[in-house]
């Protein structure tokens, strides 16, 4: 039977033999307190209630954005400009992480033919209108439209968008890995689509791991995840935890405040 050189020898042999893993027991541990903010999706306003918040909340501390800041909701292209200006004069205490629309609406830009449809069905559309960019615009004229309306600047800063970030034993990442292989930043798929072993594999490294993407009623703490996407684009409810090694604490806004 072929073997994943990248888990251990004892979640190996616990698996052939039909065993299961062993619980996470890893302390939560980052070096400093911090707060991560989950999926936007075009929801500015919520952002902006978010914003009011942290310096109450959570003052001074790093702040932390899991991706997926555009589609599905109307002000993708505010909220894209909002975040790269919080970045840019946040003194490196603002962490803008890429998400998997983000991804999307790069590769429409760099190979439209193929990728396209693809953002447009998944709610590339509502960030084209942000943009006032026509719907029926073809794949052709696709590239040129998004490059002129988002503005070199932005669209730098959209290409380097970084896949995780670390704090002690603690990475945030988009959609949280596969937790059997190594949180490396090479690994983009899993960590920008999320992972089937996700939900019931706890890792075995150390490592705790705050992501989205997975929409949840409520956001939670389980087997060292900390999930904290809430689905803002339809549910009117935008997440953020501020995480210290004394545990995890939610908090969330809404369109009625």
């Amino acid at each position: 039977m072929p073997q994943d050189r990248d888990m251990s020898g004892f979640q190996q042999i616990m698996r052939l033999f039909g065993g299961k893993s062993p619980a996470f027991t890893a302390p939560l541990a980052p070096d400093m307190p911090f707060v991560a903010v989950g999926d936007i999706h075009g929801r500015a306003d919520l952002l902006d209630q978010l914003l009011e918040k942290l310096p109450t909340l959570a003052p001074d501390m790093p702040c932390v954005f899991v991706g997926d800041y555009v589609d599905r909701g109307p002000e993708s292209a505010a909220v894209l400009r909002r975040l790269r200006a919080l970045e840019m004069d946040g003194g490196g205490n603002v962490i803008c992480l890429l998400g998997n629309h983000e991804a999307m609406l790069l590769d429409a830009i760099d190979s439209p033919t193929e990728s396209a449809k693809f953002w447009l069905g998944n709610g590339g559309n509502k960030t084209l209108q942000s943009l006032g960019i026509p719907d029926d615009i073809t794949p052709k004229d696709l590239p040129a439209a998004l490059k002129d309306a988002l503005g070199a600047d932005v669209l730098s800063w959209l290409r380097n968008r970084p896949l995780l970030w670390q704090n002690g034993n603690v990475i945030v990442c988009h959609a949280g890995g596969d937790p059997e292989r190594p949180l490396e930043a090479r690994r983009g798929h899993a960590l920008l689509w999320g992972h089937p072993r996700l939900h019931t594999s706890p890792r075995q490294d150390g490592l705790w791991v705050v992501h989205g993407h997975f929409i949840q009623a409520t956001p939670h703490v389980q087997m060292g995840r900390v999930a904290i996407d809430t689905g803002a684009y339809k549910t009117d409810r935008l997440t953020a935890a501020r995480i210290t090694r004394e545990g995890v604490d939610f908090f969330t806004t809404s369109s009625t405040k």
